[in-house]
């Protein structure tokens, strides 16, 4: 897909008007097609943020393209937000490609919270003639939703699918950013190579450890039994709900001597594509610190050859014969 963003210099000078001080100021990154893949934005100090973005092409001789893009952003219960589209019609006489514009707010549990297609008001940052077709939710409350992370998704509808357009979002709290601790997986324990295949439709599960840290200077040591299952996610972006179990027979994969986690995941459910070359886990501790990890894979086509390789060659070694699979099973709960 070739996108090509731009913003006219009328609808630059209509943004800096909007504030005395000046959002932060992005361009969109694919790929942010998904909710999971949603491009994490950074709002300013004056609790907003400006996304320049393009829905397909811009090229009015190319067929359009299908394309959503998704934004993420963390937000405050006590916030009232304004998710504002401008530019995306360009008015009478425009040689650039229009988009009819429609926005979607995705709350912190996945939910719709508001849509809106035509805004019927022309707002400052709008063509006079077709501006009402820049989508428009203002003075949202998110009392309702809570706080925590929402995902903007922002689409071209009817007769004007692609496009170039500017999305502002404002009226957003600006809270400190979440710790988050960065910790090391082995994707298929007991497999040596660089790079793990997995076949992208591959009905095994896949297990992966979660392994401990000794504490270390002023990096603080991780044990793994105390992650919160149920909020362990994996996959290409990280977030996909792809975890089937975690194994109650604990083993030290990297043995420190401190019991590391193993989980299997549901590898159709992780959402990868053909020659991805990492999966990201995520997750968070009993104390609530938030972690997360980086995987070395190599995702393959269904009609891989090399079957065999779905397998955990490293089971044998680390379970032991006689171990019962019913042993296997997690019901959530940890013991420590």
């Amino acid at each position: 897909m070739i996108k090509r963003t731009h913003i006219s210099n009328a609808v630059a000078a209509a943004l800096l008007a909007v504030s005395a001080q000046v959002a932060l100021a992005v361009d969109e990154a694919e790929p942010n097609d998904s909710l999971a893949t949603a491009q994490q934005l950074t709002v300013g100090t004056d609790g907003q943020v400006i996304i320049q973005g393009v829905i397909g092409t811009t090229d009015p001789a190319q067929p359009a393209i299908p394309d959503i893009d998704f934004y993420s952003f963390e937000a405050s219960a006590t916030d009232v937000i304004t998710l504002d589209i401008d530019g995306g019609m360009k008015g009478m006489g425009a040689t650039d490609r229009q988009v009819d514009t429609k926005i979607t707010l995705f709350g912190p549990d996945g939910q719709v919270v508001l849509d809106n297609d035509d805004n019927f008001a022309i707002d400052e940052g709008s063509a006079s003639i077709g501006g009402e077709r820049d989508a428009r939710i203002e003075n949202l409350s998110l009392n309702a939703s809570g706080s925590g992370r929402y995902v903007v998704s922002v689409e071209g509808v009817g007769r004007f699918p692609n496009g170039s357009y500017t999305l502002i979002i404002s009226g957003v709290t600006v809270a400190a950013p979440s710790q988050v601790d960065y910790v090391n997986i082995d994707v298929r324990p007991g497999d040596r190579s660089e790079y793990t295949r997995v076949n992208m439709r591959q009905k095994r599960d896949l297990p992966i450890a979660l392994l401990s840290r000794k504490e270390k200077g002023d990096m603080p040591a991780f044990k793994p039994l105390e992650a919160k299952v149920d909020t362990i996610t994996f996959g290409r972006g990280g977030e996909e709900k792809s975890l089937t179990r975690c194994l109650k027979h604990h083993i030290d994969v990297n043995r420190d001597g401190i019991p590391d986690l193993v989980c299997l995941f549901d590898v159709p459910s992780a959402g990868f594509e053909e020659n991805d070359v990492a999966g990201k886990l995520k997750g968070e501790t009993i104390s609530g610190t938030r972690f997360e990890a980086v995987g070395k894979l190599k995702v393959v086509a269904p009609d891989y050859k090399n079957k065999d390789r779905d397998r955990w060659n490293g089971w044998d070694q680390h379970r032991g014969k006689g171990h019962d699979r019913d042993d296997d099973r997690h019901d959530g709960k940890h013991r420590r």
